[in-house]
């Protein structure tokens, strides 16, 4: 294991990269949770029934999964970092083959990519660009710490605003770092001889425009609590959030925290993603139009 810290002129010359086996190996991972994160439930509903049939059909395969935590499977997949200038729109079966995996589990990634992941590829990617999109802007104006605050438990940001990263081995002179939006739950980092990727949960895209709450809700919580919450269609952080409204962070985090005390919204694990709760979806639902 090494370290590297992350000067200035790195991160500025940083680049987003979207991989399709990236996110192939993180929607295998969600259909395996034992413990799904409660605003996937309808998406599971979809495609765990056809997942869990494959894996009974070939009991290793479950005996594989039933042994090892889905945050530890980028780690023994040994995932390359993604080529940034490869063409984004299909999975490379050469990098997956480099992977040196057991045909069966190798097979269960295709399977994974082909009934899965690729009918939904063309809105995943928009989703993955419109979280790199926001978070560079962010970056420009507040800079990168407050851009991604969190990446996963293998960094931190350092006062000089420097990042440090625990990487597999030492880092070669000159190496690109690379940021890598994905829907997994958690984040990791990958390393070859030229490139660091940080791969990082997002939150969810962006809208274009804030999501209009009803009048009624903004007169029983206020104009900006009822915003937040309805931008919470989807999970979010504070810095999404305050992209969509417009607010400062620091307002955010305080109506955050009133509207956490209601139970109007929950917090996911260490992401720093906020997401409605049934109750709040009830409120939302019974307000007039």
């Amino acid at each position: 294991m090494g370290q590297w810290q992350v000067g200035t002129e790195t991160l500025g010359a940083c680049r987003f990269a979207f991989s399709p086996l990236v996110e192939t190996v993180a929607t295998l991972g969600i259909l395996a949770e034992i413990r799904p994160e409660p605003w996937r439930r309808a998406w599971l509903a979809a495609h765990q029934p056809a997942f869990r049939r494959y894996v009974d059909a070939a009991p290793h395969l479950a005996d594989w999964l039933a042994a090892r935590r889905a945050a530890h499977w980028p780690t023994e997949f040994r995932l390359p970092p993604p080529d940034p200038d490869a063409d984004p729109h299909r999975l490379d079966l050469a990098a997956l083959g480099a992977l040196g995996l057991p045909a069966a589990l190798g097979e269960l990634l295709d399977w994974t990519w082909h009934h899965v992941v690729h009918p939904e590829w063309p809105a995943r990617l928009r989703t993955l660009r419109a979280d790199a999109t926001a978070r560079r802007r962010l970056a420009d104006r507040h800079g990168w710490p407050a851009a991604l605050p969190v990446l996963g438990p293998q960094h931190r940001w350092l006062s000089t605003g420097r990042l440090h990263l625990a990487v597999p081995a030492d880092v070669p002179p000159n190496a690109q770092l690379l940021f890598v939006p994905t829907g997994a739950r958690h984040g990791w980092i990958s390393q070859d001889a030229t490139r660091v990727a940080v791969i990082h949960p997002i939150s969810a895209a962006p809208v274009p425009t804030p999501h209009t709450p009803p009048d009624s809700l903004g007169r029983l919580l206020g104009s900006a609590r009822a915003e937040l919450l309805a931008g919470l269609d989807h999970p979010r952080d504070t810095v999404q959030l305050a992209a969509l409204t417009g607010l400062g962070p620091a307002a955010v985090d305080d109506h955050l925290t009133v509207l956490l005390d209601a139970r109007l919204v929950a917090r996911a694990g260490a992401a720093g993603r906020y997401y409605r709760t049934a109750l709040a979806n009830a409120l939302l639902s019974a307000q007039p139009r």
